[in-house]
């Protein structure tokens, strides 16, 4: 056989091959049990590529495949039609404190579903709070209830204030940091005077009202601000970005996890804010709740102005830290330590998306810290933090491509959890009774 008719062969056998894709790809596939997902757009989370025009079938709970062609569903199975939609994992809060609401009319469990939050890493470990939430995620995996997975690996860690952020981590019993640590916070150890900034604080003490009054822990800024905020002022007027990527070094090395809660750390330093005050998502809080926190707010508001000052710039400080540490290295995870004041359930997460694209971080960023880095950090790859086959089925539909635009995690067009479906409609009912409720 000559040159040219190996050549030509080849390309009729190439031809072939496309063709028979091709085909492959327009077949009519019969699923029969299950729900399926039809022609959407799969997000990675790893690398934010598209995958156009997949079907992703669902069955007990689980991605039992993610295939091509058009489907055909017979017997029980249920096609849902979301084409153009854009499919991610689950959110994860990585910072919450919601299981105490369980067992009140209406909970946070409707609130964190309609907003895409299908599991949170619970802070309140408390013995009979951690048997509640053992029966609540029974009942949910059973289909008795509608709530998120709750998980308490990991637990919150502060650093020690006799220790610096460098010894904390070096201990190896740090796993993470929450809100960039307590206090002031790893931030102190940014500074060029921060031996001298924490001896002061350990002779001085880290001034608190005492005994403080129940409504403290919502802000302490609130209360202690104008007491603390000399010290704030010295790590802000001795910051070293040399002393802070040191700092971000070591936790590299050790693996020493970030939940930001930027959200937690802005609405305390922003504390009598307007935005707040008149957020539209109030009306899913309860009348008590919301007078609670208005009178913490009137009590920001009582703070001398270079206070205010001082502590706004401290957050803003703490924004850049934050994505210095990420630039080197540092693992971060999302969180938004719901129970706060002004953190309404559900919505916190979305508003610390937010929080962390304004200090820098980018829409694939935000994503992985609430999807693949979550899963990453609670041990749970095998099952959580992509759309893969054999993950389980606690996915966000979105209306447009998240890689594009952080706001797009707020365009919710459908959840699935524990492999059940919940249309746009579901989620804004579920919504809706809540506000009535409260009401």
């Amino acid at each position: 056989m000559t040159f040219t008719s190996k050549l030509r062969r080849a390309i009729v056998l190439s031809s072939m091959a496309g063709l028979g894709q091709m085909i492959l790809a327009q077949t009519t596939a019969p699923v029969d049990s299950g729900i399926v997902l039809a022609d959407v757009t799969v997000v990675n989370t790893a690398t934010g590529a598209l995958t156009l025009h997949r079907n992703v079938i669902v069955e007990n709970g689980r991605i039992k495949a993610i295939t091509s062609g058009r489907i055909v569903g017979t017997g029980a199975a249920k096609i849902i039609k979301e084409s153009g939609k854009f499919v991610v994992p689950g959110f994860v809060d990585v910072h919450a404190h919601v299981v105490e609401t369980a067992n009140l009319n209406p909970s946070y469990f409707p609130l964190l579903l309609a907003n895409g939050v299908t599991a949170v890493r619970e802070e309140s470990v408390v013995p009979p709070l951690v048997e509640l939430a053992k029966k609540v995620n029974a009942d949910s995996a059973a289909g008795f209830v509608l709530a998120p997975e709750i998980i308490f690996q990991g637990g919150e860690e502060h650093q020690p204030q006799n220790l610096s952020a460098f010894e904390a981590s070096n201990t190896g019993k740090m796993p993470s940091f929450d809100h960039l640590g307590a206090g002031l916070g790893l931030v102190l150890d940014c500074s060029t005077d921060s031996n001298e900034i924490r001896k002061a604080v350990l002779t001085q003490g880290y001034k608190v009202t005492m005994p403080p009054p129940k409504e403290f822990i919502l802000n302490p800024r609130a209360f202690d601000g104008a007491a603390n905020a000399p010290f704030y002022q010295r790590v802000i007027d001795t910051y070293s970005d040399t002393r802070c990527k040191s700092l971000a070094e070591t936790f590299a090395k050790n693996t020493t996890w970030q939940t930001l809660t930027l959200i937690r750390l802005r609405t305390q330093d922003y504390g009598n804010d307007p935005m707040y005050r008149n957020n539209p998502n109030l009306l899913y809080v309860s009348k008590e709740r919301r007078a609670t926190w208005d009178a913490v707010g009137d009590k920001f508001a009582t703070l001398p102005p270079e206070t205010v000052v001082t502590l706004q710039k401290y957050y803003e400080l703490q924004k850049h830290v934050s994505k210095l540490m990420s630039d080197n290295g540092v693992k971060i995870l999302a969180g938004s330590d719901v129970g706060g004041v002004w953190l309404v359930a559900g919505f916190s997460l979305h508003q610390e998306f937010h929080e962390l694209a304004a200090a820098g971080f980018t829409p694939l960023q935000v994503l992985q810290s609430t999807t693949r880095n979550a899963a990453e950090f609670l041990q749970r790859q095998a099952t959580m933090g992509s759309v893969d086959d054999g993950k389980n089925a606690d996915l966000v539909l979105l209306d447009a491509n998240p890689i594009l635009d952080v706001g797009n995690l707020d365009k919710i067009s459908g959840v699935v959890i524990h492999g059940r479906y919940l249309s746009r409609s579901e989620l804004e009912k579920m919504k809706s009774d809540v506000a009535a409720a409260y009401r």
